[in-house]
């Protein structure tokens, strides 16, 4: 049996991990013990047994690595392994369990879910990363040659093969876009950045815009799991300052659900545009379209320096809009309504979005293959 000791504190780890850990279970080669960070942990709890999960208190890496509880899990537990998420932008219990994998010499493997995405913050980087696809395999080995990376397909949208977007959306929209005919439904996706120059200014001006559109529409607000009371209160009342009763929350409970009653999807560069390109991906025909605001510098400068690249994939491989001025920005959004540029992102994500289907497999694979020690031919990674 191999002990796997698994963290989690992002949501789009603990979506991935919810179906990566009943594949783990249902291998009969893993023993398990899960460590996680809210909002992971609630997302975790239904999947995970009650005495092989464990809520880790919040705190960034260096206040969970002087925890005990870490220490005790792992001389308790004594993994053969971790894998861990790759969280950010902050640090917390992924990277401060990196750290201690790496001073114990035990092997650590890492969920990439952005195209050469590791956190350096805390400087701690993993053994192994699972990356997306081929352009993230190259991406990551371009900036962290020491890391060996596996791409495996994103494991996060496996599961939206069991959603109907379409039957969806037809049930769920009513009541939400029958104020007046032609009613646009923008739902914008929230991010845990309010603190980050450039990300209240972007708020500003997609409201500022918004103010002048003729069209009748409302704006939902979906708030990032991670926003604090504070953030959501700050991002909601400007809204509601500047649009009155054409601002309101979210009201669908699950992210698919959120994204899929909507007829624009817009965010700074959150993933909720990814998630949505595979909704439209699946159904049998495109119903809406992510756009990024794209345009304050100094929120551009915080992206790059963060993540090291020098513009969004998404928006590279044309699979979304994005606005680059605010002056251009109700300009974008009616792009964006018309059923050409619907048909358009949606014809191109059938050819670029990175398979889902094998990934837990693949990655199963990897783990039992390490620590069977066999490295079949063919199955090398970068790096």
């Amino acid at each position: 049996m191999m002990k796997l000791l698994i963290t989690a504190r992002d949501p789009a780890t603990a979506v991935s991990f919810e179906r990566l850990v009943p594949e783990l279970y249902a291998n009969g080669r893993f023993h398990l013990k899960v460590l996680c960070q809210e909002p992971a942990y609630r997302l975790l709890e239904p999947f995970v047994p009650h005495d092989e999960l464990q809520i880790i208190p919040p705190g960034d890496c260096d206040a969970v690595l002087q925890s005990a509880i870490l220490r005790e899990t792992f001389d308790t537990f004594q993994p053969d392994a971790v894998l861990t998420g790759i969280s950010g932008p902050d640090t917390g219990l992924d990277e401060a369990v990196l750290h201690y994998a790496a001073e114990q010499h035990i092997h650590s493997y890492a969920l990439q879910s952005f195209w050469g995405g590791v956190n350096q913050a805390s400087g701690a980087l993993p053994n192994t990363a699972f990356v997306i696809d081929d352009e993230a395999a190259r991406l990551t080995h371009e900036r962290y040659p020491q890391i060996e990376n596996i791409p495996i397909g994103s494991i996060k949208h496996a599961g939206y093969r069991f959603y109907n977007p379409l039957a969806a959306r037809q049930q769920k929209r009513p009541g939400l876009a029958d104020s007046a005919p032609g009613t646009v439904l923008v739902g914008f996706f929230g991010q845990p950045i309010l603190d980050i120059p450039g990300y209240f200014e972007t708020l500003e001006g997609l409201v500022r815009q918004l103010s002048k559109w003729p069209r009748p529409f409302k704006l939902l607000y979906r708030p990032h799991p991670k926003e604090s009371r504070h953030q959501r209160d700050k991002t909601f009342a400007l809204f509601q300052d500047a649009l009155g009763d054409r601002a309101m929350m979210n009201p669908m409970r699950g992210i698919k659900d959120s994204l899929v009653v909507c007829d624009l999807v817009l965010s700074a560069f959150s993933s909720s545009g990814f998630d949505n390109l595979y909704l439209n991906e699946i159904a049998r025909e495109p119903f809406n379209v992510s756009v990024y605001l794209w345009f304050e510098p100094a929120l551009i400068e915080w992206w790059r320096g963060y993540n090291q690249l020098a513009e969004l994939p998404l928006v590279t491989e044309e699979l979304l809009l994005s606005v680059d001025t605010e002056e251009r920005l109700l300009a974008v959004l009616e792009q964006g309504l018309l059923e050409e540029t619907r048909h358009a992102l949606w014809e191109r994500a059938k050819r670029h979005l990175p398979c889902p289907q094998a990934s837990t497999e693949l990655l199963i694979s990897k783990l039992l293959t390490d620590f069977d020690g066999v490295q079949p031919e063919g199955k090398q990674g970068h790096g």
